[in-house]
């Protein structure tokens, strides 16, 4: 599974070079034309993000069946680090009248690479905090994947940007974001309290999970037309995650576990657009 995930960014990333070396050819072989001109356009982007996630753990012994009956203990841990990207985009802008501002939708689809890791500091009485019933101090990482976004961009040359061939735009969209979370775990699994005398009483092992975001997007931007179909973009987002929560039950022990993960970032765009 891992491999077909670094197969599609390389093959993306081939398909984004040949997109590149063909634009200078194909703008040269059009004709003269305003970017701010209703057309077609599509493009290649990098995207530098700065992704912060949080893990949230709350180990519920209301029901146990162990020494810690009755307590319920809360865990958390958050991390972050940058994550960067490549990816195609296709869209259509429409200009409002003669105002000079126009109406862009845009459709894309990006692959990320970058990983937020951490560890809970646990909870309980234990040297080890990995007793039952106690919050084990986790190791956890959150890995960010591919996304598919929507978005719509309201933007115009006002003053004398006109003459220099730029633009600016504000944005908002939408983004639907695949995501991997797991944690890597060493404890007790027993009624009673494992020894240390008895390390095979103690369990270790990784679990993960594939999580699918929901994502709003909220920005600006600036474009600079480099020839008559050729636009470079600088873009600054921040993206905001849905949560996402589960139950983990451990019915033999009469104890609950629910997660919480939450993430956003904030980043820069990088982008090329061709107008047809």
């Amino acid at each position: 599974m891992r491999n077909d995930q670094y197969r599609m960014p390389s093959l993306l990333t081939i398909v984004a070079l040949a997109v590149l070396l063909s634009l200078p050819v194909i703008s040269a072989q059009t004709s003269t034309a305003s970017a701010n001109d209703g057309r077609f356009y599509v493009g290649v982007t990098v995207p530098v993000e700065r992704v912060n996630a949080s893990y949230d753990k709350t180990v519920d012994n209301t029901q146990a069946r162990n020494p810690r009956r009755g307590q319920v203990l809360q865990d958390h841990d958050s991390d972050d680090t940058f994550a960067y990207g490549i990816g195609l985009l296709a869209g259509y802008r429409l200009p409002l009248a003669e105002s000079g501002f126009y109406l862009g939708g845009e459709v894309d689809l990006a692959f990320h690479g970058g990983q937020v890791k951490g560890q809970l500091p646990g909870r309980g009485e234990s040297p080890g905090r990995n007793q039952p019933g106690e919050s084990w101090p986790d190791r956890w990482s959150f890995e960010k994947n591919r996304s598919y976004g929507f978005t719509i961009k309201l933007g115009g040359s006002p003053g004398v940007l006109r003459s220099w061939d730029t633009s600016i735009y504000v944005l908002g969209g939408i983004r639907l974001i695949q995501a991997q979370f797991a944690n890597h775990y060493r404890g007790c699994l027993h009624v009673v309290n494992c020894t240390s005398t008895t390390q095979p009483e103690f369990v270790s092992g990784m679990d993960s999970r594939d999580l699918d975001y929901t994502a709003w997007t909220y920005g600006a931007g600036v474009e600079k037309m480099l020839s008559e179909q050729l636009g470079l973009r600088i873009e600054t987002r921040y993206t905001q995650y849905n949560s996402k929560r589960w139950v983990e039950l451990f019915s033999d022990l009469g104890v609950r576990v629910p997660t919480n993960i939450d993430a956003d970032e904030v980043g820069v765009l990088l982008s090329l657009a061709w107008y047809f």
